[in-house]
């Protein structure tokens, strides 16, 4: 079955911009760990469909606002991740946790808004969902109900692997010349394990894993997806074989045991679970049409006890991720600087009925469509 994707939809800039407006600033997008957010006025920044927001502690709520100064578009926060006041500080403008001006220094002397002009010296401010332990923020004026992209029975499962995290988390961003759907498409393709991780991540599937079979499968083993916007979003899990340490029982583990928890969510998180012991989000933020931001956000179950190793534990997990990420990126680049205008669409086969769904419905969206 041909893709309804052409090769412009990974490389065309005018499609590029359109995507920002039709789905990044349309749906829900993650924003960041609800841990991150714990104290008075912590905040996280993002860029999230192109616009630059600031996720911020207000008195023990977390809203979102635009990381821009009304006076000259300065960002209130310049850091990632921090804790202070919603203040400027470039010309030291005060805003309260409404998104409202507060204080401007020598207003009445330097400024002289009139009492209109003022009312509008606000941040404009978006919606903000959590679920368990994810942050989730919407930048459009009238957001559509988070349950029409995410089901009822996802965000359950969503809270329950949440729930299980510490308070420590790394974090790292990485840069691929690639177009951002390519690095979905990748996550929710387990064919190519085989061939692209054979000494990293296949090993630990072992003969359970899904293979590459010379033949496929019976088609009823693939039946065609729904098209819906929920559909999108889905939870699978399959055995792993995990190396024990015994930190593992210093933590309070999420799940059954030895296996690879994965939920994928619409437009381009993966949330994972290895072995209910450590958990990692990866988010594939569009740059360009040709450049894709991969954000990588670890963490581990909670201590049960005291476990002065976590940092290092954590970091060298990190690692492990970022070189399974590293093979992945070497042919992402490779398809991705060989499209061109003439490349004719994608064939997929039976089994990749996720990608299919998933390109049937970014197309309704791009379109301005309305799949739920």
């Amino acid at each position: 079955m041909q893709s309804e994707l052409s090769a412009a939809h990974y490389t065309d800039p005018a499609i590029f911009a359109r995507e920002e407006r039709a789905l990044f600033r349309r749906l829900w997008l993650f924003a960041g760990l609800r841990s991150a957010l714990a104290e008075p006025n912590a905040f996280i920044t993002r860029t999230l469909g192109g616009l630059p927001v600031l996720v911020q502690n207000c008195d023990g709520e977390i809203r979102a606002f635009a990381n821009q100064c009304p006076h000259r578009l300065m960002p209130l926060q310049t850091e990632p991740f921090g804790q202070g006041r919603m203040v400027c500080g470039y010309h030291g403008w005060s805003f309260d946790h409404d998104g409202a001006v507060k204080a401007i220094p020598s207003e009445a002397r330097l400024y002289q808004y009139d009492a209109a002009e003022r009312k509008a010296l606000c941040l404009p401010r978006y919606a903000v969902r959590e679920i368990g332990n994810l942050v989730f923020v919407n930048l459009a004026a009238d957001p559509l109900p988070i349950e029409q992209q995410f089901s009822a029975e996802l965000m359950q499962q969503v809270r329950e692997m949440s729930e299980h995290f510490g308070t420590q988390a790394v974090h790292v961003d990485l840069e691929g010349r690639y177009n951002w759907k390519l690095n979905y498409e990748n996550v929710l393709d387990y064919n190519h394990v085989p061939y692209v991780h054979p000494k990293t991540f296949q090993p630990l599937l072992g003969k359970r894993a899904p293979e590459a079979a010379d033949t496929p499968p019976p088609p009823a083993e693939h039946p065609a997806l729904p098209a819906t916007l929920a559909a999108q979003s889905f939870y699978a899990r399959m055995p792993l074989t995990i190396q024990r340490f015994p930190w593992h029982d210093m933590v309070r583990r999420y799940g059954e045991g030895d296996y690879y928890y994965n939920l994928f969510l619409f437009p381009n998180v993966n949330f994972i679970s290895v072995g209910g012991v450590v958990f990692l989000v990866q988010q594939f933020d569009p740059l360009a049409a040709d450049r894709t931001q991969v954000r990588f956000t670890l963490t581990a179950a909670q201590e049960n006890r005291r476990l002065p190793a976590l940092p290092a534990i954590l970091r060298g997990h990190l690692r492990s991720e970022v070189d399974v990420l590293y093979e992945d990126l070497g042919y992402l680049e490779a398809l991705q600087s060989n499209l061109h205008a003439d490349s004719p669409r994608v064939r997929h086969g039976q089994y990749e009925q996720r990608l299919i769904s998933f390109a049937r419905v970014y197309a309704d969206l791009l379109e301005g469509g309305t799949p739920w």
